[in-house]
């Protein structure tokens, strides 16, 4: 039997804003795999990319995703994902993912396939 091999993730924060933990998980040129935890009433801002999509998975407590058609300002139903949950924002949706608690929240996003970017959105 081989032995398990305990991997970490390198901690890294965003230039964009800072959260309790944003961990790199895989990294490649289109791809990109990151693990968050958020706190209780901890965010990330609202944006969007030009090329990537995000793919959320919810390993521990409850994530909210409020999703806006960034062309159009046409708000989209929130995006609700409990533990084993997943969901995907496509490209051109400015998406804010939020845990309202109670606890904190963890989730692997999957961002690909494309260069990445991160696009301020402030809804009107």
């Amino acid at each position: 039997m081989g032995n398990a091999t305990h991997f970490e993730g390198r901690e890294e924060q965003s230039a964009n804003y800072e959260v309790s933990s944003r961990r790199w998980l895989a990294q490649g040129s289109d791809v990109y795999v990151k693990e968050f935890t958020l706190v209780e009433n901890e965010g990330v801002p609202c944006h969007h990319h030009t090329n990537v999509f995000d793919i959320f998975c919810v390993v521990e407590g409850h994530l909210s995703i409020e999703c806006t058609i960034a062309s159009t300002g046409e708000k989209l139903p929130t995006l609700e994902l409990d533990v084993g949950d997943s969901s995907k924002v496509e490209v051109g949706t400015a998406h804010r993912p939020f845990n309202h608690g109670p606890g904190r929240c963890r989730f692997i996003i999957i961002q690909g396939v494309g260069a990445y970017d991160f696009l301020p959105y402030a809804s009107n």
